[in-house]
């Protein structure tokens, strides 16, 4: 079983982050962000550095592509 861990996506907005991360966990996708907390707690942290980065299976990224091209985010109509 292939349980790799990749980071299938960096954020600069934090809600826009966890927006995405929420849609994925209620299709039921295990995934969670890192960054964030440095991005809320000090507001001087550059997030287009390093920014909040979506964690996610390595084998579940092209099911996860799929359902992102089916219901795009608002953002990114």
């Amino acid at each position: 079983m292939d349980d790799k861990i990749v980071v299938y996506k960096t954020f600069e907005n934090p809600m826009e982050a966890n927006v995405v991360m929420l849609r994925l966990k209620d299709a039921g996708f295990n995934c969670f962000l890192t960054g964030e907390n440095a991005a809320l707690v000090y507001p001087v942290f550059n997030t287009s550095i390093s920014g909040i980065q979506l964690h996610v299976f390595e084998n579940e990224v092209e099911a996860i592509d799929k359902l992102l091209a089916e219901e795009p985010f608002i953002g990114e109509e």
